[in-house]
């Protein structure tokens, strides 16, 4: 009986650390990476397991044994069914819809979390109490308590650790949510059959744990079949993002390769040469010529297109790359640009933000610097700071980064990024090379006059580590141009 109790209670802890890292996983390719994200993702979670914990505490202290193994074998099917029916498959399409209708990044956030968690949370956390009082024989209602917590909490720890770091890259996130699914159907059916003859077992419970399971199995299967059928030729998930490799045609009939991080495309190459055909890209070597630089930094690796096209050049003697992503260079060799890096590259899989760091304490000095790092479709807030930029200063020389900003440059983001960057820098130069027939398009912004660039002399807020609305201001930027 108490094996049973322990492993209910630490499934039922992996299962709410696991909720939580998905949700904040599957929101990025929407919405970047952001304290905004991870804070109101918590802060549902907690706030539905605290009114469970109260609610399955009153519940189980007027029933009987029997009726508590009932009711937790219906929270936990419920929970399920609903994570992998609702919750999950429809988070990033509830998010897009309530940033389109206008909603700021807190209440798209704040409504989608509460439409989709509180409700499976709130159901599968009454688990805790329930089994503190199916073990409370002796009175000692603390005690009790506070053996079960430990074991939810173990396995908070194992959700927390094992979802991001083994699950997302051997299964992927689709169908780590199909195993948390899956895990709370298990339990659900031992707690219900344990105490219930199966012939009291509600023809409802097993039309649940049928739709739960079958559910999950069959996404995986479609999952699988997306990518056996030429849909992407590469699929991977690891623990900071989602990397596809695509293959497709342009309107000119020509075979294309792209590379696709949490969503975006974040690099192109043509299939038969190789050639990288993104207008930053072919800008970025463009200037990298005219510079002669020997030393080149790259933060953000993408799909390798840069680094590759600068150690390709005779005059440069080194280009260290820095991307937070240990798997991208692996994938990016193998299964994008099909060949292997120069020696010239060096890759240091660390945060832009440590290096800068570890960079200026070995006196490290670049001649040229490319700062590439997008997460999806947005820059991670914490590299748009005038701290980020002085540490970037610090290092390099001539400095030069991709940003996808809106056409005329009148977006809050648009001008805060550009007024952070001059505050660092002395001064702030604007290209734009895309020309996109949209409202959005890429800048090449430098510290220095490239050809065709022009001084921008506009106003804006400073973002600062201390206080930083980037990722609010980038999702306002993106979502009311498009």
């Amino acid at each position: 009986m108490n094996l049973k109790i322990w492993s209910v209670a630490f499934v039922e802890g992996f299962s709410t650390l696991s909720v939580e890292v998905i949700a904040i996983r599957l929101a990025i390719p929407v919405v970047g990476s952001s304290m905004t994200l991870t804070g109101i993702v918590l802060g549902t979670v907690l706030f539905a397991l605290s009114a469970g914990y109260c609610r399955g505490g009153e519940l189980s202290s007027r029933w009987t044994v029997q009726k508590i193994h009932a009711a937790l074998a219906r929270n936990l099917l419920l929970a399920a069914a609903f994570y992998v029916c609702l919750t999950f498959p429809f988070e990033a399409t509830l998010l897009e819809k309530a940033l389109d209708v206008g909603l700021s990044l807190p209440m798209a956030l704040g409504a989608t979390a509460a439409a989709l968690f509180v409700l499976p949370v709130y159901l599968a956390s009454q688990t805790v109490p329930m089994l503190a009082e199916l073990i409370n024989t002796d009175g000692k209602a603390g005690k009790a308590s506070g053996k079960v917590l430990f074991c939810s909490t173990l396995g908070s720890v194992a959700g927390g650790i094992v979802t991001p770091v083994y699950l997302f890259p051997w299964l992927g996130v689709q169908a780590s949510t199909y195993v948390l699914g899956g895990s709370l159907v298990v339990i659900a059916v031992w707690m219900a059959f344990d105490r219930l003859r199966p012939s009291r077992i509600d023809l409802a419970f097993l039309l649940w744990s049928l739709v739960a399971t079958g559910t999950g199995a069959g996404a995986v299967l479609v999952e699988r079949s997306h990518i056996s059928r030429g849909q992407y030729s590469f699929a991977f998930d690891s623990a900071h993002q989602s990397i596809r490799v695509l293959e497709t045609r342009n309107d000119q009939g020509r075979p294309e390769r792209i590379m696709v991080l949490n969503g975006a495309h974040a690099s192109g190459v043509y299939a038969d040469t190789r050639e990288s055909y993104f207008p930053y890209v072919r800008e970025a070597d463009l200037v990298l010529n005219e510079t002669r630089s020997e030393t080149v930094l790259t933060i953000g690796a993408a799909g390798f297109t840069f680094p590759r096209d600068a150690a390709a050049m005779p005059f440069v003697a080194r280009v260290d790359t820095v991307d937070v992503d240990p798997s991208v260079r692996e994938i990016a060799e193998r299964h994008f640009l099909l060949e292997p890096l120069s020696t010239k590259v060096r890759f240091f899989p660390v945060s832009a933000r440590s290096a800068l760091r570890q960079f200026q304490k070995q006196g490290r000095h670049y001649d040229f610097t490319l700062l590439d790092a997008y997460n999806g479709e947005g820059i991670p807030d914490e590299l748009v700071t005038t701290e980020f930029f002085r540490g970037v200063r610090a290092i390099s020389g001539r400095v030069a980064a991709n940003m996808i900003l809106d056409a005329d440059l009148e977006s809050e983001f648009a001008r805060n990024v550009l007024t952070s960057f001059r505050e660092a820098f002395g001064s702030v130069w604007v290209k734009d090379v895309d020309h996109r027939d949209s409202d959005l398009t890429n800048y090449l912004v430098t510290n220095w006059s490239i050809a065709g660039s022009s001084a921008w002399h506009g106003d804006g807020r400073i973002y600062t580590d201390n206080r930083n609305s980037a990722d609010r201001d980038h999702v306002a930027m993106i979502w009311s141009e498009q």
